[in-house]
């Protein structure tokens, strides 16, 4: 444990959709990673979407500059990054040095997938990986996103990695606080988005690019989504860090240290 987060028991400077659904999926290990800084070796495929991001945002950048998008250039920031981040983010739990490479591999094809798809931006991005800060009325701290590209025509796109085929419906409903977010930091700059993207880049055997788009969301949505958001501020204000049983305790890096909650807990505050 490296001691407590500026996230322990305050009203947080801000809230960012990410934070929030983190948050409301597992408030203990939001406690775990967030506040208490407990570091563990990365999973592979958050290291993998880490690079892969990277070099679409080279690639987007270049598109919006007139630079090199070209896909050698994209394959050679995404490689850099793949490195750089291993020596930056710790050891990744890899199985062993095979994984890795096929992890590797496995990017440089659905990144090569994308520039060949219909998905990949041909036009002049309106801006990419912009990040926005913005007083929503409605929830008590301001609302800061990151967009990873925001199109010509102002819809917002996030990009993410998968292993399987999404859902349509059941992708946009998971990721609504991400995109209804989005949606309310660009109307309060002015902005309408004509939709809600996601950009999924598709592990499989022959990778797949897979763009799932909504409308935007009428106000009882973006009710739903600042409500969530506020009770995630209500929250971590008040230090409610609590285990939530699902799935997805199989899997959970923080099994041991949530096996000894509420003392652990305690014990730090």
């Amino acid at each position: 444990m490296t001691g407590l987060s500026p996230w322990a028991e305050a009203l947080p400077a801000h809230i960012s959709p990410t934070a929030a659904k983190n948050y409301l999926g597992c408030s203990m290990r939001f406690y775990f990673e967030k506040v208490a800084c407990i570091r563990k070796k990365v999973p592979p495929a958050l290291h993998l979407g880490k690079a892969v991001h990277a070099a679409l945002q080279a690639f987007h950048l270049a598109r919006w500059r007139g630079g090199d998008d070209s896909p050698e250039t994209v394959a050679e920031v995404f490689n850099r990054e793949f490195l750089a981040l291993e020596a930056a983010e710790g050891p990744v739990n890899y199985d062993d040095d095979a994984d890795r490479e096929k992890s590797r591999l496995d990017g440089l094809r659905v990144l090569a997938a994308y520039l060949d798809s219909p998905s990949s931006v041909r036009d002049k991005p309106r801006a990419v990986e912009v990040k926005l800060t913005e007083n929503i009325p409605g929830l008590s701290v301001p609302l800061t996103g990151a967009m990873d590209l925001v199109e010509g025509n102002f819809a917002p796109v996030d990009f993410k990695s998968a292993s399987s085929k999404p859902d349509s419906s059941g992708a946009m409903f998971d990721h609504e606080i991400q995109l209804v977010s989005y949606q309310l930091l660009l109307e309060a700059a002015g902005e309408s988005p004509p939709s809600l993207d996601l950009v999924f880049l598709v592990k499989t055997r022959t990778p797949q690019v897979i763009r799932v788009s909504s409308k935007p969301a009428d106000a009882r949505r973006k009710h739903r989504v600042l409500c969530l958001l506020e009770t995630a501020v209500t929250g971590i204000a008040e230090g409610r860090y609590h285990p939530q049983p699902s799935m997805h305790c199989s899997w959970c890096q923080f099994r041991n240290e949530c096996m000894r909650w509420p003392e652990l807990v305690r014990a730090a505050a």
